[in-house]
């Protein structure tokens, strides 16, 4: 690999960074720099609507936002005791303008403090510290000024938007370089075919050429004009005749300098930003796309990256000048005729712009995926890592079993005979497995993660339903009793046949198994599968009362959804719609202003969202079902977005131009979009919310939506 780095990147606006110096001293002595004790770090910034935590962080406000919250960051400790921290803002005047003695949990990771003080701030250098007893464990400042174009991430995003490319501006640039890498222009041909229009655009350049799932070249340059970059760029650049080049091309903008704060650094990854650092006259840059695929597990290892790559210890970072800034990142791969706008590791998917059609193919992509994945004993691959080409020997035969319930499903709606055959060979692989006692069967799986589960004998038999046998008959009966006889006197369902329970499976296993007993009365019409469903609801009513989780809500959703289907009560739709109501008020969908890759997705739930997705397609079938106008339009919309979302976490043939062996990839669905991990259930989930939804509404229907 050829690796060039040209420049520095363009600051066009100022930041603050934040320093511990000793401003003063209190009863307890001079404050001291840096952190220690429990205290980790501090950060500020805006706070969310719901309080949960911080919307973006920063170390400049003005003087009318009042609206601001710290951040503090704890070392769980050993010390079951709650313990009193102390929070003040000491305004440019050293005054205590504000104070929040707040009980910390020994156990927390971090909490959020807002400020509660009387405004208008005063401009000015402020300092925020914190205590606990008599000692300060540590202090952040940061700066309130009067002219709100004096922030310098305000100015920034100010900037990227004045600065941005279209699409189509994006496509000349991609094909004329692919081109030159492909050696057929010259570079003097390229460079007048430039219009003036776009050559003055006053923003920097990164290109990154890829052969074969290879890096071959990769370029920077922040000349002041596009032109000039484009210059550089192709001086660095190797032509390879009759060659089949992939462009990345990714337009860099506005930068501000951070803190080398591993909490700062963090939020402005997750904000899908590139960093350049530079130090005693060395520098270096790593765009967004190259962090999506290193996968680093927190800034320290960014920032190590970065020294390593700027010639210097891979410690140099402390006390470096590190630069956020912000990027389009675009891609002609090879074999595209349309240049198309990246997030993270993938194209997006424009979420208003997904057709009902979308749907049925990302459907078929996913299967297919699961068929070029499948392990000799039936089993599908488990996860693979694109970014590392790895598939670990893990499984977690509990996700295949969860798998093949989905999959056996669509195999039937599709009449999809490759895939019929292939979920009948997982289903021959567990059934090894039962154990017959006292007339009935239950699952009894040894290897990967054993499974002794009520939820594995219930998605066996789930499949088992979809794709019937006459040979499953006896089996599924069995199986049927013998979940039913793990259930209390009081509708309570015990969570596995032989092991240890756990507090934490009553969130997940119960509702899986109702949806499962309520299909197989559906297909059998055994009538004490429907009376289990029956008895359980009035326990598991009570205890949504009592424990509000997010993991409660699809499963149950989805079984008295089904129970509402063949006996039409009231109470069971006033509680899937209780549930889906609290979902979208706790987990309010996030919009446009989320960033690209992220729009769509449940607030803080982005793994999560496709699970979430399967309840809210049944929420929504049944609000439809019972006339409920305007529970239909609030989950019309909403899945709508959700699907939008998980759409552009599939990966498509044009998202594996970087990677060794596509087949692993193309089809499957990314845990988050800044973590490209595959994982059937995250494939699977996405999958089934896509094709009930697809069932349920036509392509009228669909464009009726309104997001």
């Amino acid at each position: 690999m050829r690796k060039v780095i040209i420049i520095a990147i363009l600051i066009t606006a100022f930041i603050t960074s934040c320093k511990f110096e000793d401003f003063g001293k209190s009863s307890s002595g001079v404050m001291p720099e840096g952190f220690k004790g429990s205290l980790e770090g501090l950060v500020v910034g805006i706070p969310k609507s719901e309080g949960s935590g911080l919307s973006e962080v920063r170390t400049v406000f003005s003087t009318d936002e009042i609206k601001h919250a710290v951040r503090g960051f704890w070392v769980p400790g050993n010390n079951k005791k709650k313990y009193d921290a102390h929070f003040i803002w000491f305004d440019p005047d050293g005054k205590v303008a504000y104070e929040k003695v707040f009980n910390i949990d020994p156990t927390w990771k971090n909490t959020t403090i807002h400020y509660r003080g009387k405004g208008p701030l005063k401009a000015g250098q402020w300092k925020l510290a914190v205590k606990v007893g008599d000692e300060y464990l540590g202090k952040i400042d940061f700066k309130v000024v009067r002219d709100s174009s004096k922030i310098p991430l305000k100015a920034q995003i100010k900037a990227f938007k004045s600065e941005k490319i279209t699409i189509n501006e994006a496509h000349f640039i991609t094909e004329k370089l692919r081109d030159f890498a492909d050696g057929k222009i010259e570079k003097e041909a390229l460079i007048k075919d430039i219009p003036s229009n776009l050559a003055g655009r006053k923003v920097g350049l990164a290109v990154s050429v890829f052969r074969k799932g290879e890096l071959k070249d990769i370029a920077f340059s922040s000349a002041k004009e596009l032109a000039s970059s484009i210059k550089g760029i192709l001086s660095t650049i190797r032509p390879v005749k009759d060659g089949k080049a992939s462009i990345e091309l990714s337009i860099i903008h506005s930068g501000i300098k951070v803190s080398v704060s591993n909490h700062v650094i963090t939020s402005k990854m997750r904000q899908n930003m590139g960093f350049s650092m530079n130090k005693d006259g060395k520098s270096s840059a790593i765009l967004p796309t190259q962090i999506a695929r290193k996968q680093f597990g927190d800034a320290t290892g960014l920032l190590r990256q970065l020294s390593i790559d700027a010639g210097l210890s891979e410690d140099a970072w402390k006390g470096a000048e590190i630069t956020a800034f912000m990027t389009q990142d675009f891609v002609l791969a090879d074999d595209m005729t349309e240049t198309k706008e990246l997030a993270y590791s993938r194209t997006i998917v424009p979420v208003d712009s997904v057709t009902r059609d979308d749907l049925i193919k990302s459907v078929d992509l996913a299967i297919d995926w699961y068929l070029n994945n499948q392990l000799e004993d039936g089993r599908y691959m488990y996860t693979f890592f694109p970014s590392k080409d790895f598939e670990p020997n893990d499984d977690w035969a509990l996700r295949n079993l969860n798998g093949i319930f989905v999959l056996a499903e669509i195999a039937k709606d599709k009449k999809n005979e490759k895939l019929i055959a292939s979920v009948r060979k997982v289903i021959e692989t567990f059934r090894q497995a039962l154990v017959e006692k006292d007339g009935t069967k239950y699952l009894d799986w040894k290897e990967n993660r054993p499974v002794s589960s009520i939820a594995g004998t219930a998605f066996l038999l789930g499949a088992m339903v979809e794709l019937y046998l006459p040979a499953y008959k006896d089996d599924m009966k069995k199986m049927a009793d013998a979940i039913i006889s793990l259930q209390e006197d009081n509708g309570k369902l015990k969570t596995d046949f032989y092991r240890p329970l756990r507090d934490i499976d009553q969130l997940y296993y119960p509702g899986e198994t109702l949806l499962a007993l309520i299909r197989y009365y559906k297909f059998s019409k055994y009538e004490p599968a429907k009376k289990a469903v029956e008895k359980a609801f009035p326990f598991y009513l009570e205890f949504w009362d009592d424990n509000k989780e997010g993991p409660f809500v699809p499963w149950q959703i989805r079984a008295y959804q089904e129970l509402y289907q063949v006996s039409p009560q009231k109470k069971y739709a006033d509680f899937v719609f209780d549930l889906m109501d609290w979902m979208i008020k706790r987990y309010k969908p996030v919009g446009e202003e989320a960033g690209h890759g992220r729009e769509g997705a449940f607030s803080t739930q982005f793994a999560s969202t496709a699970v979430y997705s399967e309840g809210l397609s049944q929420a929504y079938a049944l609000a439809l079902e019972v006339n409920d106008k305007k529970r239909s339009e609030l989950y019309g919309k909403t899945l709508k977005g959700t699907l939008g979302y998980l759409l552009g976490l599939q990966f498509k043939k044009e998202d594996t131009y970087w990677m060794k062996r596509p087949e692993k990839v193309v089809g499957a669905t990314a845990l988050r979009p800044d973590i490209d991990e595959l994982r059937l259930d995250a494939t699977y989930h996405s999958i089934s919310a896509i094709n009930y939804s697809a069932k349920l509404i036509s392509e009228k229907h669909w464009n009726s939506i309104v997001r």
